[in-house]
């Protein structure tokens, strides 16, 4: 999710480890994997015993240029301008207001949002993971510094007493509003900045339909999908220590790119579900 991360992107080949998987292979045999999470977003509001809104576990906000809107008493007005419920899916709107006061105050000028199954205050996850399954059919929006990101960090990494190794984070997917039909996939290594070398293919365009978006984690590796079909897959780093991770679903704003503002004064992004999937015995779970 970092800047630097985001410029690589830009400038790295389609590289990784692994070769580079054949388009068009099948969505991921699920036999002995059991549905832990699901959310189908039918309801008339998000449920909060699912998700954790707009902090990370610690409750700090992530870095960038869109202060992620939370579920607390002094955001309640800007709450709804977020998230909104209707139709059978979620929005999650970035809106831009050249006189917003950042409650942090790192003066930024856009609000947005994230949903998380990890919780602040000792409450255990919602659902996390070794080994698994993410599945999420969405649709994203288009326009320069529109920063939106299916993501994961290992719950050891959150905890007040942190990892003493550091964070992994996995990128299932970050797309970049600037060309909609590509989307990166790579694994960090925080704790001694090394990241899995970043894949990328060239795609239909992101925006213009809802998509069926999947990540497996697997025990040394992670691949994406789209659409039921194999899109990239990357090395899964300090695979033999990590611990289990959790998932967050955010649409940030810039990461130290240009913005541009539409007409509108807003970007929307929509999911229509998601669904998680794991093999482990000791896996987090709320009942689907």
């Amino acid at each position: 999710m970092s800047p630097i991360t985001r410029r690589l992107f830009l400038a790295l080949p389609a590289l990784s480890l692994f070769a580079a998987p054949a388009w068009g292979q099948a969505v991921p045999d699920l036999s002995g994997y059991k549905l832990i999470f699901k959310d189908e977003f039918d309801g008339t509001e998000l449920d909060r015993d699912k998700w954790h809104i707009g902090t990370n576990p610690k409750g700090e906000q992530w870095g960038s240029d869109s202060y992620f809107v939370t579920a607390s008493q002094a955001d309640a007005e800007l709450f709804g301008q977020v998230y909104q419920m209707a139709d059978g899916k979620l929005r999650i709107r970035a809106n831009h207001k050249a006189d917003f006061a950042d409650p942090t105050g790192w003066k930024r000028k856009w609000y947005s949002g994230m949903i998380s199954t990890a919780f602040p205050n000792g409450k255990p996850p919602s659902a996390a993971f070794r080994r698994g399954y993410v599945e999420i059919r969405q649709k994203f929006p288009a326009g320069k510094g529109v920063w939106p990101a299916n993501w994961a960090l290992n719950l050891k990494s959150q905890t007040p007493e942190g990892d003493p190794l550091g964070s992994i984070e996995i990128d299932g997917l970050e797309a970049y509003g600037v060309d909609m039909t590509i989307f990166h996939t790579i694994v960090h290594n925080w704790g001694n900045k090394t990241s899995s070398p970043a894949m990328s293919r060239k795609l239909p365009d992101l925006s213009a339909d809802f998509h069926t978006y999947g990540y497996l984690v697997e025990d040394d590796k992670v691949s994406a999908f789209l659409d039921g079909k194999l899109v990239q897959t990357v090395s899964l780093l300090r695979a033999d220590s990590v611990d289990r991770f959790f998932w967050m679903f955010n649409l940030a704003m810039g990461g130290g790119w240009p913005i541009t503002v539409p007409e509108s004064g807003h970007y929307d992004m929509l999911i229509d579900y998601i669904r998680i999937y794991s093999k482990d015995p000791d896996a987090v779970a709320i009942t689907p």
